[in-house]
């Protein structure tokens, strides 16, 4: 009986802790939908982090139950795919060099999608396939390069990305050579590098605490590990961690959610510090956004039931 009265009552703080996850969430989602849409029309490019990212927290949104339909995915999702919207030259350079220059547009795209696999998907697998670079790797593009990490370091992140998005598909010389460039790897400065490399090796009980390790004392998680706790960080963690079997009753999960929580905007929305080195941390509305978008993709990846079952 004491037993089973400990299951009911850890049962009901696990629910209730996946209730505040959810109301969190929703609270963001007018504040992705305006500044996405404000974005298409302002810029008229999908960009590498902006209108990707939308779509994927949307798809989440309604995988989740948290919506029951998304005009946004509906209207945006094709235009987002075409690649005529992924730079300002629009067709003038042709498919081929846009492609090669937005890897982690095709990416995101791919990753953040609803099943089943859009018609795209296909030619984006193929253009990944073709981009690969003679040393197994794959180069980000856009702003990316000019990120506040070790240039190597931000190009082995679009590598395991891509790698992630291929996964269904891949064969066994393409994910070998990528395999072997990331042998060579150090350990990344960024929170995203550690997500992404548990999200290739879910199971790996070594990574899974190396990530769990960055986790600051608030519940947050930079996404440069050595600093303070933000959203986008926070979000990446969470995914990934979601991914490797972490369980909803986990105590770094539920001290996650209510550093979210506690950190959150009323707008919905959470301030991130730019990625950019040349911006100096200073708060910025891209990194705000992406942030964001990553908080509600982690709060609403449904962690495990059973698992990995230790508290730190």
């Amino acid at each position: 009986m004491k037993t089973r009265l400990i299951l009911c009552l850890l049962a009901a703080a696990t629910a209730a802790s996946a209730e505040e996850a959810l109301d969190i969430a929703k609270l963001s989602l007018p504040f992705i939908k305006e500044k996405g849409l404000a974005w298409i029309e302002d810029r008229q490019c999908a960009s590498c982090h902006q209108i990707p990212s939308m779509l994927w927290s949307l798809n989440s949104a309604l995988k989740a139950g948290l919506i029951t339909e998304s005009p946004e995915v509906v209207k945006w999702t094709p235009w987002a795919a075409d690649w005529r919207h992924w730079n300002q030259t629009k067709d003038k350079d042709g498919v081929d060099k846009v492609s090669a220059g937005n890897i982690d547009t095709m990416v995101f795209l791919l990753l953040g999608s609803s099943d089943p696999a859009p018609a795209w998907a296909a030619d984006f697998r193929a253009q990944l396939l073709k981009n690969q670079q003679p040393d197994g790797s794959w180069k980000a593009g856009g702003q990316l390069p000019l990120g506040k990490r070790p240039p190597r370091e931000i190009h082995e992140v679009t590598t395991m990305w891509t790698l992630l998005a291929l996964k269904p598909t891949a064969d066994d010389p393409v994910r070998k050579r990528a395999e072997d460039y990331l042998a060579k790897a150090q350990p990344g400065q960024s929170t995203e590098w550690h997500a992404a490399r548990l999200l290739l090796k879910p199971d790996d009980a070594a990574l899974r605490e190396a990530l769990l390790a960055f986790q600051h004392e608030d519940g947050g998680w930079g996404w440069l590990t050595n600093e303070p706790g933000d959203a986008f960080g926070t979000g990446l963690a969470l995914y990934a961690l979601a991914k490797s079997g972490l369980p909803a009753d986990h105590d770094s999960r539920k001290k996650a959610v209510a550093f979210l929580k506690s950190t959150q905007r009323p707008d919905g929305s959470w301030p991130v510090p730019s990625t950019r080195a040349r911006d100096k941390n200073r708060i910025n509305k891209t990194a705000t956004y992406w942030g964001t978008a990553w908080a509600v993709i982690g709060l609403l990846e449904e962690p495990a039931v059973t698992g990995v079952s230790a508290a730190r």
